[in-house]
């Protein structure tokens, strides 16, 4: 007896989705999903209490006068979430971008195009970019250090913000009697930001915040852009470009820096100048790329702008030393020796002398040099191994630890005497071990390697004041060396990366939530003034990573010794 069609079950009378239109519409249900979340945010978190909010408030209405400095700490951002369901919410808001993220890095790669990434990075910036609440003050001291240049012709490098106190932005600083520690290269761009939103009508605090945080997304698409570009050099070197799995590696690579949420949230939301750096440092490193079509000097473009990184931040000269071993440790004839010592020499030269030219506008007489002295990072500790070490060594021995806002204890200044010796025997024991065994470094993806190992190192040993956009860089690094894993062949060399075979692409999200949750964390010690342990901060900061990593090795071990078992047993 033969069925009519309204008897069949009803799936089967609805139009059948092919697995190919269900995966083509994975992306952009996982892209849609995140802006979704985000513009929840928007709204969970737009109240009085948060910066954003409240600048915007007083811009609309303009409102001319003078915020009163508060007590100390109430400046700071993560001290305004002070109820619990706001803590949750923030917490629950991460937890959610992160899992929509490692989704997306599972589910995507294969069904995704790079003009998809940069549109969909776009997108998702905006949606940042509206997030009306800041993680960390650091862009309000950007707004108060290019206004002292731009309305009060003050030099910021040696002044501090309390020469502005009727400006309405001081209300929102924390360190008040801090000269910037950002170097000339930043200054130059702030006030470059500060004319422009002169220049078009807008003088208030939100107009310079919203320009800070489009350049922060700008930045962060530049990077991507670069992340994309310098993956191909390893498809080139080592594969056809054709070849999908090298595809879908480069696309995977490139998407987990793109849509990474701690990448996200200190370009576009905290607008961090760290993005900044990432992008300079891999401009430099295409410049560093060998061309044997073009034998022009073209490093010196790289110093150029690794100088003008150091004109920023000075503690990215540690970076430098990586350069001039990758230019000297190439070639191997005579000539070329001779060679390799004239573009040292040069490039030597060329960097020094522009950190010194940048700089000398701002020397007031030396003064600069004692502003670096006062920072609190110097001699305070926070969110590192020494603060950890410190407390407890304080704690069993009963001492009392008296510091100020700007100037640590005496056992803080002793660990900072400690890191510095500490990271100082490492790196050099890195840089002798790079000239003894030059495969480590005179390649270029060798050299990805070293910078990424050396500025992990010293965010781990070298800075015991530490907060989580000083990893920044690391996340660049780690998205071109997830390109490769374990070695990598370049004609008839091997080349082993000094990470071996460690597992940056897990590092680098396990990095991206330990950094996040440090807020998180943050969050919740407010909630607890009587009791807030922050010197234990530092055990989730590297603690979680280093202890999942060796969770996973082991289970990877325990799997691949089990099949062998299994395979001798057949056999």
């Amino acid at each position: 007896m033969a069925h009519n069609k309204l008897d069949a079950p009803v799936h089967r009378l609805l139009p059948q989705r092919s697995p190919a239109y269900q995966a083509g519409n994975m992306p952009r249900f996982l892209l849609l999903t995140t802006l979704l979340l985000l513009l929840i945010a928007d709204f969970t978190f737009s109240n009085r209490h948060f910066w954003l909010y409240t600048v915007f408030y007083t811009h609309l209405h303009a409102v001319h006068h003078t915020v009163i400095h508060g007590a100390v700490g109430e400046a700071m951002p993560l001290n305004q979430i002070k109820s619990l369901p706001l803590a949750v919410a923030f917490t629950g808001l991460f937890t959610m971008l992160f899992t929509l993220y490692f989704l997306a890095l599972r589910l995507l790669p294969h069904n995704i195009t790079q003009r998809f990434i940069f549109k969909s990075t776009v997108a998702l910036g905006i949606g940042y970019l509206l997030l009306p609440l800041v993680t960390s003050q650091d862009v309000f001291s950007y707004i108060a250090y290019a206004r002292m240049a731009v309305f009060y012709h003050l030099n910021p490098m040696v002044a501090p913000p309390t020469a502005i106190q009727p400006d309405f932005v001081y209300g929102f600083l924390y360190w008040v009697h801090q000269p910037s520690v950002y170097g000339p290269t930043w200054l130059a761009i702030t006030a470059t930001l500060q004319l422009l939103a002169t220049v078009i009508g807008f003088k208030y605090v939100l107009s310079m915040e919203m320009l800070l945080r489009t350049f922060g997304l700008l930045m962060h698409l530049g990077s991507t852009w670069l992340v994309w570009l310098l993956s191909g050099r390893f498809i080139n070197v080592n594969s056809s470009n054709d070849n999908p799995i090298w595809q879908a590696r480069r696309l995977g690579a490139t998407l987990a820096f793109a849509w990474n949420p701690f990448l996200l949230l200190e370009a576009c939301v905290n607008a961090h100048n760290d993005a900044t750096i990432l992008f300079l440092l891999l401009l430099a490193l295409w410049f560093l790329i060998p061309r044997i079509e073009n034998r022009q000097p073209r490093f010196l473009i790289s110093i150029v702008l690794l100088a003008l990184i150091a004109g920023l931040k000075i503690s990215y000269i540690i970076l430098m030393p990586g350069i001039l071993l990758f230019l000297f440790l190439q070639g191997s004839t005579t000539r070329a020796v001779r060679e390799r010592i004239l573009n040292v020499g040069l490039a030597t030269l060329l960097y020094v002398g522009l950190i010194i030219a940048i700089h000398v506008p701002f020397w007031s007489h030396g003064a600069l040099l004692r502003v670096l002295a006062m920072t609190p990072s110097a001699s305070r500790n926070i969110n590192s191994i020494y603060e950890l070490l410190v407390h407890s060594y304080a704690q069993i021995r009963g001492i009392p630890l008296a510091h100020s806002i700007d100037r640590g204890s005496r056992l803080e200044v002793l660990s900072h005497i400690l890191s510095t010796t500490l990271f100082a025997l490492l790196y050099v024991a890195i840089c002798i071990r790079s000239i003894r065994q030059p495969r480590c470094i005179n390649t270029w993806p060798a050299l990805v390697a070293w910078l990424a190992c050396t500025w992990l190192l010293y965010c781990v040993v070298g800075s015991p004041w530490y907060w989580p956009w000083y990893a920044i860089i690391l996340f660049g690094l780690f998205a071109l060396l997830a390109m490769t894993q374990q070695e990598l062949s370049i004609g008839r060399t091997p080349v082993r990366f000094v990470f071996g075979s460690l597992d940056v692409t897990l590092l680098a999200g396990l990095l991206s939530i330990s950094m996040v949750g440090l807020y998180c964390l943050w969050v919740f010690y407010n909630l607890l003034p009587k009791l807030q342990p922050t010197y234990l901060t530092s055990l989730w900061v590297w603690g979680m990573p280093l202890v999942v990593m060796v969770l996973v090795r082991i289970r990877r071990y325990g799997i691949g010794y089990h099949r062998a078992i299994r395979e001798s047993c057949h056999q």
